[in-house]
């Protein structure tokens, strides 16, 4: 049972009772338009997909929950290492105004509990305007721009060339910058970082 303090901007690991739900939001057109692999994901690939990321220590991926509802996902890789990746998308669309703001929130206060962590590393394509906007308000700083390839937008569109950028944080200037960001963003949803909780299995 979910502790129902905690439930209104919390993270719980993923278990068997979300892979269907994972499945239909990783293959929505919305999702997959901002991914690396963008193809239909079949049924067997994402079984297979959950399976290793269970028995894998370097990888861990967590559910967003408002008020007790699974909205999205929280993606952490090189967990065992000193510099961590990250990424995440959100599920649904009828969502709190802000939500994304508060899973950029929730991945660096994350990785700032991970005592061996010294960074945090993320990639967005250069065509997801938002995830970019996000990044530079939280002052990700910008490692580098490499060629990702060609990419149609919708089946209408014509393949256009997008680049893949890098982005660094330093766990230590986020110890530095994290009360400043917080002032950056509406009230709203400095509340809702500071609600932000991650639940173990034990806590559920």
């Amino acid at each position: 049972m979910m502790n129902s303090a905690a439930s209104e901007h919390c993270f719980i690991p993923i278990d068997a009772s979300h892979i269907s739900t994972v499945w239909h939001w990783r293959n929505s057109d919305r999702v997959r338009a901002n991914m690396h692999y963008d193809k239909l994901i079949t049924w067997d690939e994402h079984e297979h997909w959950f399976e290793a990321l269970r028995q894998d220590i370097d990888r861990e991926c967590w559910i967003y929950c408002q008020h007790a509802r699974p909205i999205g996902v929280l993606n952490f890789s090189d967990t065992q290492r000193k510099v961590m990746q990250w990424g995440c998308y959100l599920g649904e669309v009828n969502c709190a105004p802000g939500s994304g703001l508060i899973l950029e929130w929730a991945a660096l206060e994350y990785a700032k509990q991970k005592t061996n962590c010294i960074g945090l590393d993320a990639q967005v394509l250069s065509f997801n305007t938002a995830a970019l906007k996000l990044h530079k308000l939280f002052d990700y700083e910008l490692m580098k721009i490499e060629s990702g390839g060609m990419r149609r937008r919708d089946e209408q569109s014509e393949l256009t060339l997008f680049d893949i950028h890098f982005f660094h944080y330093a766990m230590q200037k986020w110890q530095q910058h994290r009360e400043k960001v917080l002032t950056k963003l509406p009230k709203p949803i400095q509340r809702g970082c500071q609600q932000v909780t991650f639940l173990s299995k034990e806590q559920e």
